[in-house]
């Protein structure tokens, strides 16, 4: 038996070893080359603007953001049992999803607001309160109304303005630089504004809506220079009736009618005495359609009137409500991160002379005219970007034309020529 020294063996190994692998390397050779697979990472959408970036896959950008509002309010109470307090905490949260294709920007934005309240802020809400795509010149879903133009923005309590979102289908061309018109067709029956009157004795009938037939339709001229912008903006709504005419019932119905409401508004940005210093002023009129003024059930103390649209008289006429109204609103940087807005509002609504009925005791019933002004400030620390802490007092006083009863009842209630309320809040806010 031959002895095999150490280098001996290492060589006989070796050679084993590379007998078995050369096969092996040449079958290795004969396979296809293996390749890496790119990693699709996220990136930043530099394109639609800061805060975008790209969805893994497809050329679609996105942003997320939302809100959360904290606030306590205080508002002067008609009677013992009304809650001068109220707290309200809203959550918002947001996604803004862009596309660039041959036809224009593709777009898809939803929001949804979820709102807890107590006390006098009202009922608790979950809402979608943005909905809509955009696809170049074509905006359809949920959005805000192609009639408004200053929307409560820098206010806390809310202006007679209209700050309305509803459902659209809108088109808008491009005029010039700066310079475009939109044709909205808008959902109108969220805008009805139908209500009885206030009190018994009523010299008609309430007016009963019929079936919709025709949108609102809203049309738009926007002008954006770099100082500003304006906006004129009109609407046309149909008003149509349920209600039969008293001298022939079941065979007639009152006349449909149109309503309309016009408006115009101007922004001012004012850098020469600060950056970020603005005005904003704007003025509309209505007739039937008092919500583009930002009308509502009027509310002060112990005044509480329903208004309407429109109402049926005694000779079976509908009759519709006539108003305007005009909001101006200054918003001052006395630093970068201590800022103040000072704003006020009037509005006028005017009822045919046959939609009040005047008591024996000079207390006036049915739709009443009115006058509602509003005047307030607010002053808000801004200690980091998208970030304040506010105050806010609003006075607002409602004059209805002659003496109305408290309660809207002549059997109890006193009578009272006007009436006012204080209104105070704290507001902590951060937007992301």
């Amino acid at each position: 038996m031959t002895r095999i020294g150490g280098s001996g063996l290492r060589q006989t190994l070796g050679g084993v070893l590379a007998a078995g692998f050369l096969p092996l390397a040449a079958f290795a050779a004969d396979l296809p080359a293996r390749t890496t697979q790119p990693v699709d990472y996220v990136r930043v959408c530099t394109t639609h603007g800061p805060g975008f970036f790209s969805i893994p896959g497809t050329e679609t950008c996105l942003r997320i953001g939302g809100r959360v509002r904290a606030e306590m309010r205080y508002l002067e109470p008609g009677s013992r049992v009304v809650d001068a307090i109220g707290t309200r905490a809203r959550a918002r949260i947001q996604v803004d999803a862009r596309t660039t294709t041959d036809y224009g920007m593709l777009r898809t934005f939803v929001r949804y607001e979820i709102t807890r309240n107590t006390g006098n802020y009202g009922a608790n809400t979950f809402d979608l309160d943005r909905g809509f795509v955009q696809f170049g010149a074509l905006t359809a879903g949920r959005t805000q109304s192609y009639f408004d133009f200053y929307t409560n923005d820098f206010n806390f309590g809310s202006l007679l303005v209209s700050d309305f979102a509803t459902q659209v289908l809108a088109y808008t061309a491009k005029l010039g630089p700066g310079l475009s018109a939109s044709l909205s067709l808008e959902d109108g029956i969220e805008r009805r504004f139908y209500n009885a009157p206030n009190g018994p004795g009523f010299p008609g009938q309430p007016f009963a809506p019929a079936g919709e037939r025709l949108p609102d339709v809203v049309g738009q001229l926007l002008y954006e220079p770099a100082w500003g912008k304006a906006q004129l903006t009109g609407v046309l709504r149909q008003i149509r009736s349920d209600n039969p005419v008293f001298s022939t019932p079941n065979s007639a119905f009152v006349d449909t009618e149109y309503g309309f409401a016009v408006q115009g508004g101007i922004q001012v940005k004012i850098p020469t005495f600060a950056e970020g210093d603005q005005l904003w002023m704007q003025g509309g009129y209505s007739r039937g359609a008092l919500s583009y003024l930002g009308f509502g059930n009027t509310g002060v103390t112990n005044i509480s009137l329903s208004q309407t649209d429109v109402f049926v008289d005694a000779f079976g006429e509908a009759e519709l409500a006539r108003g305007w109204a005009a909001t101006i609103l200054y918003l001052h940087y006395w630093t970068p991160q201590i800022r103040q807005a000072a704003f006020g509002s009037y509005g006028v609504i005017d009822y045919a002379a046959n939609g009040t009925l005047v008591t024996p005791t000079g207390g006036s019933l049915g739709f009443v005219d009115m006058t509602d002004w509003r005047v307030g400030t607010n002053l808000s620390w801004l200690p980091a970007s998208g970030f304040y802490i506010g105050v806010e007092g609003l006075y607002r006083r409602v004059d209805p034309r002659g003496r109305v009863f408290a309660g809207n009842n002549p059997a109890t209630g006193r009578l009272i020529g006007s009436a006012d309320s204080l209104e105070a809040r704290l507001r902590v806010q951060r937007d992301f």
